[in-house]
């Protein structure tokens, strides 16, 4: 399993490649399309909440250290607005917005 320290060293590579976007409420952040929850999950599958295949330790241990990896570099994970299988590393811009 890749650790913590690994995970982080991994989302920094993303950072100068960040995308600046509005997110649903507006805000400026940057974003960072990692993949597929399928080909980041160690099990290769989505966990769905009913599923009877429920998540395994690895698979909820990868996604919490991937959580935590992303807070420790000043982010956080999120899947997408349109596809919730698609998993996105966001930052906040740390831009102040203009008054008009």
């Amino acid at each position: 399993m890749i650790s913590i320290e690994e995970m982080e060293a991994e989302l920094k590579k993303y950072i100068p490649d960040m995308e600046k976007v509005e997110n649903m409420d507006g805000e400026k952040i940057l974003s960072y399309y990692l993949g597929s929850y399928m080909s980041l999950d160690p099990c290769g599958k989505y966990h769905h909440m009913l599923s009877e295949n429920g998540i395994t330790d690895e698979c909820e241990t990868y996604w919490e250290n991937l959580e935590k990896a992303a807070e420790n570099v000043g982010g956080y994970i999120t899947s997408g607005d349109g596809d919730p299988t698609d998993i996105f590393f966001e930052m906040p811009t740390n831009e102040e917005e203009e008054d008009n």
